[in-house]
């Protein structure tokens, strides 16, 4: 198998375990929370999945699975977010949905690699800063709290390196932050499965 195929593989396996497991607790617990992250794990999945069985598609996947599962992410963050909040301070659940108004222009910018690129950047930048803030106010007294600091870690490591490294310079190596995303999700989604099941007995 071909180096490129391993890498499918490995991302496809992760965030499909991931999507697999908020789903089921999605359906035994009916939470956007849950819905929200699993179909962002899902469309980040879904391209390296076909492209590791060499499935045509009409469009490019990689570039719209970044763009929807980013979208989903940050729904999920502000749902986190809600309830995280006193039930008479939390906001209508509706606006959760806002960053899905952010579809309307996704066809009008995917095609231009400066812009998609500066909006999936600062997207993912803004989710990955929001998710430090409120993990670490939410989890810095608990107990466990490394397996967050490990994916977080991970996670931030692909963001700066995959931005600011591989992406312009050497794109042959961008595998490196893939692996290392793959490796932080797994450790976080591990922890806040744990935690929410803990925060609900």
């Amino acid at each position: 198998m071909e180096p490129a195929k391993w890498i499918d593989l490995v991302v496809s396996f992760s965030f499909g375990t991931v999507s697999f497991l908020l789903l089921k607790r999605f359906i035994q617990r009916r939470t956007m929370l849950d819905l929200y992250f699993s179909l962002a794990a899902l469309f980040i999945s879904i391209p390296y999945l076909l492209d590791l069985f060499q499935v045509e598609a009409p469009i490019n996947l990689f570039q719209w699975g970044k763009l929807v599962a980013i979208t989903f992410y940050i729904s999920g963050l502000l749902v986190l977010i809600r309830e995280s909040k006193p039930i008479f301070a939390r906001f209508p659940m509706y606006l959760t949905a806002l960053p899905f108004v952010s579809f309307l222009f996704f066809p009008l910018i995917i095609d231009f690699t400066v812009i998609k690129d500066l909006i999936n950047a600062i997207y993912q930048g803004g989710a990955l800063t929001v998710t430090v803030l409120v993990f670490t106010i939410n989890q810095a007294r608990k107990r466990r709290r490394r397996y967050y600091i490990i994916g977080l870690s991970c996670i931030g490591i692909a963001y700066l390196g995959y931005w600011l490294v591989f992406n312009r310079t050497a794109p042959e190596l961008i595998w490196i932050t893939e692996i290392l995303l793959s490796v932080g999700i797994l450790f976080m989604t591990y922890r806040f499965i744990k935690s929410e099941d803990f925060n609900n007995q």
